[in-house]
């Protein structure tokens, strides 16, 4: 999959090995980061409390075994990627090799400062607001706090949930950790108390694979049920609900005004449409959501969604390539030339790759009664003959 967001005033986009910024105005590349071949030799330990099963010593074999996983390591490649919110931190998480990434990008230029090891596959990060912690949660549904000031401290477990976690929000006031989940789930959990859950906002039907702020109390969420919703977080309440034409992927908000707010939702289809919607608070935590335009990629497998100021970037797939495509919302904006676009393709062009299985995101349901019935009655119908 590839990472795609805005950290302004750098577009950050990553793939594989290698994380770009770049100007999104005309596409310029500020800084690059490769990730390294093997971190076991940047300092990359195996998690605590993962042994041997065949204890300390272990058999001959294993012993081999071990060797020759030490010799020939999985190679590493980028999951997800966040900045910190004072822009001096870039968090990498890695597949392969898993492990959590910390580079100093202030006043350093990209200098890797920190490797310490993942328990399982990431499913999404995010910074305190004063970016001295990471949140990570993982594919297992547990999350995991990261010191980024003491590099040497273990990363310590705070929540956990049944499925894997889609997507996590850490409010402004550190009180609270939002986190969705593939069982329909939005939690509140009270930090730094984590074992107390506030509650949850609950009426989606399918997997929740996106949330975001609106206001300080209030959120939006995109479901895999084809349903936007908005909610006072606080309460649990729902505030408001918009059908969508598809299951909805991605999501990414930008705001218009002081009370008005534009989100664009990617939507799981054949022509991986994406879909512009206004969000707008009429008061007394009245929210009225309107569809606006729908813009389409027929030849493209889209995987993930950014807005900068009036223009929706967009990173997918064509035959294996990476592909980058810039959608003018407003016709005020400048059209950015295909030649500079051509330039960041080609910094993955030799990145060979494959979109993420999104029809595993959703429950599979079994029917046994009907098969049953069917059955029954064709035994009693030929009793009766």
């Amino acid at each position: 999959m590839t990472t795609l967001f805005y950290a302004e005033p750098e577009l950050v986009i990553a793939l594989n090995t290698k994380v770009i910024f770049v100007n999104p105005n005309d596409l310029q590349i500020f800084k690059e980061i490769e990730i390294p071949k093997d971190l076991t030799k940047v300092g990359l330990k195996a998690p605590k409390g993962i042994a041997d099963a065949d204890g300390e010593g272990g058999s001959e074999q294993s012993k081999e075994t071990k060797k020759t996983k030490e010799v020939k390591p999985e190679l590493p490649s980028i999951l997800h990627v966040e900045v910190s919110p004072d822009h001096c931190l870039c968090a990498i998480t890695t597949a392969g090799q898993k492990a959590v990434l910390l580079y100093q990008c202030r006043p350093e230029h990209a200098k890797l400062v920190s490797v310490r090891p993942l328990a399982r596959a990431s499913s999404a990060l995010t910074f305190s607001k004063d970016s001295k912690v990471l949140l990570v949660t993982d594919k297992s549904g547990d999350c995991y706090k990261y010191d980024c000031v003491n590099f040497e401290e273990e990363p310590k477990l705070l929540l956990g949930h049944l499925s894997i976690v889609y997507d996590v929000l850490w409010t402004p006031d550190s009180k609270y950790i939002i986190t969705c989940d593939r069982d329909d789930k939005i939690r509140i959990t009270n930090y730094p108390e984590t074992y107390d859950i506030h509650g949850y906002c609950l009426g989606h039907k399918e997997f929740v694979s996106g949330v975001a702020f609106l206001s300080e109390d209030t959120i939006v969420s995109i479901s895999g049920d084809k349903t936007l919703r908005i909610w006072n977080f606080i309460s649990g309440k729902e505030k408001s609900k918009i059908d969508l034409p598809a299951p909805a992927l991605r999501l990414c908000l930008r705001p218009k005004s002081e009370n008005k707010f534009e989100a664009a939702v990617l939507l799981y289809q054949p022509d991986e449409s994406v879909g512009i919607y206004e969000i707008t608070n009429s008061g007394e935590g009245q929210w009225l959501i309107e569809e606006l335009t729908k813009l389409n990629y027929p030849d493209v497998i889209i995987s993930n969604i950014c807005f900068v100021n009036e223009r929706l970037y967009a990173t997918g797939i064509v035959d294996e390539c990476f592909s980058l495509k810039i959608s003018n919302i407003a016709d005020s904006q400048q059209i950015i030339s295909t030649d500079w676009i051509d330039m960041i393709e080609e910094r993955f062009r030799s990145e060979v790759w494959k979109p993420e299985d999104v029809s595993a995101w959703f429950k599979k349901r079994y029917d046994n009664v009907s098969d049953y019935l069917e059955r029954k009655k064709r035994r009693i119908e030929e009793k009766q003959k």
